[in-house]
């Protein structure tokens, strides 16, 4: 079996080579974290954080 220089590493979390499914789940964070301040919940800091979290998702989806 011919090895091109591939050296197995993918997402860690599902176990792909794109960046796609890393990036779905940076939108899923930041739609969970701008629909409790839409229908008005005073849930700033778990907004903040997961918004944060999904733009960093969202950054090394892209970056790869």
């Amino acid at each position: 079996m011919k090895n091109d220089g591939d050296d197995g590493k993918g997402c860690v979390l599902f176990g792909v080579k794109s960046g796609v499914p890393v990036i779905g789940l940076g939108i899923l964070l930041i739609l969970f974290g701008f629909i409790p301040l839409i229908i008005g919940l005073k849930s700033g800091l778990i907004s903040v954080l997961f918004t944060g979290f999904g733009l960093f998702l969202i950054w090394i989806g892209i970056s790869k």
